[in-house]
């Protein structure tokens, strides 16, 4: 077998002498210099207008949502619960009232959900519409005029005639009360059947800022909750 050929060895001063000859030829041809769109003193300026609100920011709280410390991350069931909490009168008065009222507006819009809840309503969570031994909900509320079954999923899929079920049990519970049946899937993905009203996480959000106008020093602890709560959920 040939030896692997070896690479040819320059004395320094031999190189330096190269590169000297090439000088006049690589200045011809080096890369321009482009004005920046974003001078580095404006940059400079701009980051250093940010430490005083960001000090004061972090003086007065709020830069870590509580749903966070909270672990509810992903958890459907958890999470399910929390929202029917902030959805309770007792729990937030008119406050979670206007939550609850500016979400099923973007469910079931034909309602005035305004009237309907003010005379009244409950909230249930993992509710059996038609008895012990029937599929549970999410979330159901219900009014003196309607019936909303609630189904969320945020990372799993539906099971197999799961939205059939619920369905055909909130139309019976429904007929029951004499009111008018709804479902909901508040979920990133969509339902097939006509039935069933498809809603987005990024609905909450909505919701939760419909309820909560104004600034965040303006907000009460309960409508500071309910907006991190919105924040929380948007992008599940």
């Amino acid at each position: 077998m040939a030896a692997p050929a070896s690479f040819p060895t320059f004395a320094p001063e031999v190189l330096e002498a190269a590169f000297l000859a090439l000088a006049p030829v690589l200045d011809g041809i080096a890369p321009q210099t482009f004005p920046q769109p974003y001078p580095a003193q404006r940059v400079i300026a701009a980051l250093e207008s940010l430490a005083v609100p960001l000090a004061a920011g972090a003086g007065t709280g709020g830069a870590i949502n509580i749903w966070s410390i909270a672990r509810l991350r992903r958890d459907e069931v958890r999470n399910a619960q929390a929202l029917a909490g902030l959805w309770m009168r007792d729990f937030g008065g008119c406050v979670s009232q206007r939550f609850l009222a500016a979400f099923l507006r973007q469910a079931v819009e034909k309602v005035d959900w305004c009237d309907e809840l003010a005379s009244g309503y409950r909230v249930e969570t993992e509710c059996n519409p038609l008895g012990a031994n029937a599929d549970r909900i999410d979330v159901v509320v219900e009014t003196a005029n309607h019936v909303v079954g609630i189904e969320i999923k945020i990372g799993a899929e539906l099971g197999r005639d799961q939205l059939e079920r619920y369905v055909a049990a909130i139309e019976t519970r429904a007929a029951w009360r004499h009111g008018t049946a709804h479902v909901v899937l508040l979920a990133p993905f969509e339902s097939a059947l006509e039935k069933v009203r498809s809603v987005s996480w990024s609905a909450v959000f909505d919701a939760a800022l419909e309820a909560v106008p104004g600034h965040q020093s303006q907000r009460t602890a309960i409508e500071e909750l309910i907006v991190s709560f919105g924040d929380h959920v948007r992008t599940f």
